[in-house]
């Protein structure tokens, strides 16, 4: 090894061993002890024009020894001893202002009535209290400034030239954390913001330069590598001009996560992530009335079905902020079941949690997990949701989403559950495949089931993007794959909604009614799937049909061109909170409804497709069958068997 080589890693252990030093609570302690002696020395030189006499002399030397030790003894009370000074805020300054204020009555109280100190000059200790913010709030200022302007800086040679797009509360703290942080690898040099009377000022040192309408000169003007997006209230179009104007220039662009999705979590680079096709549906940040759902969670046992699954699992980390008692998570896939374990307890440490793997078609299980834990509220989230898919396993469809249902909610009912909240979907409108007719099925054994233990409701939204199968990961996948992107129908359309968006308003609801309503969320308006597909394309750099071509397959069986939310007879009302609805559900006839799912049941044992059909319609009469799915049950037309086993059960009602 060189000679050079071994002075620099001298020359660095030397460094390190110093900066270990300084940051010992004893070298601290010397550092206060030294300002406070240099400000009391002051307010003597002050108070006597830097001409004191022999006495006022002495007079200090008798007193500057108390006068550390009890300031000392004050600060620490108000921990300004603790702490490095490179953190040094507004707070602190209070905090010492307070301090100094208790020091300079202390003093006055212990140099006057304990050690007499006749002739002490009472003026003396006014000028030493403000001698003491001055200097010690002044010293705390100058280290942070130090650092931030100076050896920041010369850290960050290698740092990228960072443009932050918004001078608000988001913008601030970003720029605040990138100036104090000398290990980030982004160094802010300007801001641009489109309030307009925000041009020309500072923040944290860093100018606004102007508005958005100026990125691209500005970018190049100022050698910018990346742009950081720190506006969480955000439109569509906004930022889609954003991401266009950042790719023309050719540099790097992140984006800070809205509101709902930090989880009203304070603003951190921890958060900024890479842009995605969520942040340009230009969803309005959710309000929420976290008392409301604290009193329902907070110190209780919920018990989430499906809890490994996309909707499931965001509940269950949603929930976990607010301190239950306990979660209990059912689902039957174990893999799903072990990532959501493994994400509650690192991120949510201090709660309780109890993996169940099970089926809620076991009743058994069922019973016997409700005894064990006794949840007061119960999220259903279990169900197949995919449409093409339940179109050929219709006979599991109605086994799962509508008996799997009616097994949860009566157990819930028997074990006095107080809230069991299904979560349905907008396909149990005018349904026009098997998924949406079994989840309106299930959302009026949900209505028929009212008790007056039990309090039961269902919110129904649209699509959630980037939940298992949803469009969002398949067109991600083809594009990475620089495969075609697969589009059923040029004019398709459906609602979309974030997952974290979602849950919050699941959440909200819950808090809402009475019993026997069925909440509908807000989705905006409806989204091309086409546009979603170009943004998915663009995002990644590429132009459609350019680099990624677009194929229309055409609907799949049992789909709609669009989907609908609710229907006219249905009476939709608002509630408190703008972004859900109610729905005059109406009352379900539990018993009528009861001997349609013994049919129905008859009529899965004997695998008859028609038959089911039929009982749907029934059961439905808006629900129009896909032709695909009639034409398959043509060959169960005319089976006589469910015919012969439905009588032979009722004579045995009979006799």
């Amino acid at each position: 090894m060189s000679p050079t080589a071994l002075s620099d890693i001298y020359s660095c252990a030397y460094m390190e061993r110093i900066r270990s030093l300084l940051k010992s609570p004893y070298v601290i302690l010397v550092y206060h002890a030294a300002l406070i002696a240099i400000g009391y020395l002051g307010s003597f030189l002050l108070r006597f024009d830097f001409a004191p006499e022999r006495q006022y002399v002495l007079m200090f030397a008798h007193t500057v020894l108390v006068v550390i030790i009890l300031k000392l003894l004050i600060f620490h009370w108000y921990r300004l001893t603790q702490g490095w000074w490179r953190y040094a805020t507004i707070t602190d300054l209070l905090d010492l202002s307070k301090a100094s204020l208790i020091s300079a009555f202390g003093l006055y109280l212990l140099i006057h009535f304990v050690l007499r100190t006749d002739g002490f000059p009472r003026s003396v200790l006014a000028i030493d209290l403000v001698l003491t913010i001055l200097v010690s709030g002044g010293a705390r200022f100058a280290v942070r400034a130090y650092l931030e302007l100076v050896v920041a800086p010369e850290h960050g040679r290698k740092k990228k030239r960072t443009l932050i797009v918004g001078a608000g509360v988001e913008g601030s703290a970003l720029v605040r954390e990138l100036r104090r942080s000398p290990n980030i690898d982004y160094r802010p040099v300007a801001l641009v913001d489109d309030n307009r009377t925000k041009t020309g000022l500072k923040i944290y040192g860093v100018p606004v330069l102007g508005t958005t309408d100026r990125l691209n000169e500005i970018i190049l003007k100022h050698s910018i590598e990346c742009v950081l997006i720190a506006l969480s209230s955000m439109g569509e179009y906004q930022v889609e001009q954003l991401i266009e104007q950042c790719q023309k220039s050719k540099v790097d662009f992140r984006i800070l996560p809205t509101l709902q999705e930090r989880l009203n979590q304070p603003v951190s680079m921890s958060q900024v992530r890479n842009v995605q096709v969520e942040d340009l549906l230009g969803r309005k940040p959710v309000r929420l009335d976290l008392e409301k759902i604290s009193q329902r969670i907070k110190g209780r046992v919920v018990l989430i079905t499906g809890a490994g699954g996309s909707i499931g699992s965001e509940l269950a980390c949603q929930l976990a902020a607010f301190s239950p008692e306990k979660l209990v998570l059912l689902d039957r896939a174990e893999n799903n079941l072990f990532k959501i374990s493994m994400r509650l307890a690192s991120g949510f440490p201090q709660v309780a949690f109890v993996p169940v793997i099970g089926d809620i078609l076991d009743v058994r299980l069922l019973r016997n997990t409700f005894a064990q834990y006794r949840p007061t509220t119960v999220f259903h989230a279990a169900a197949y949701k995919h449409v093409p898919m339940m179109e050929k396993n219709c006979f599991q469809a109605v086994t799962n989403n509508i008996f799997g249902t009616y097994n949860v909610a009566m157990v819930a009912r028997q074990y006095l559950t107080e809230h069991f909240v299904l979560i349905s979907t907008d396909k149990a409108v005018k349904p026009t495949n098997v998924m949406g007719a079994t989840k309106r099925v299930a959302e009026l054994v949900i209505l028929g089931l009212q008790h007056e233990d039990t309090r039961f409701n269902a919110v129904r939204f649209g699509n959630v993007l980037g939940s298992d199968g949803s469009v969002l990961p398949i067109f991600q996948q083809q594009v990475a794959a620089r495969m075609p992107v697969t589009v059923t129908h040029p004019d398709a359309t459906r609602y979309f909604m974030t997952i974290p968006e979602a849950v919050q308003l699941v959440l909200q609801a819950s808090t809402m009614g009475k019993g026997g309503e069925v909440f509908v969320l807000d989705m905006g308006q409806p989204v091309r799937v086409l546009n979603l597909a170009k943004k998915v394309i663009r995002l990644s750099g590429l132009e459609p049909d350019k680099d990624i071509p677009i194929i229309f397959t055409g609907l799949r069986p049992g789909e709609k061109l669009s989907e609908e939310l609710w229907l006219e007879t249905e009476g939709l009302r608002p509630t408190t909170h703008a972004s859900i609805h109610v729905l005059d559900g109406g009352q379900a006839d539990f018993h009528q409804l009861r001997r349609w799912l013994d049919e129905l049941s008859e009529l899965v044992n004997s695998n008859n497709v028609h038959g089911i059909i039929q009982m749907l319609k029934t059961i439905i009469p808006e629900y129009v069958p896909s032709e695909e799915l009639l034409y398959t049950s043509q060959i169960d037309r005319h089976d006589m068997a469910s015919t012969y086993i439905l009588e032979r059960a009722r004579l045995e009602q009979v006799s």
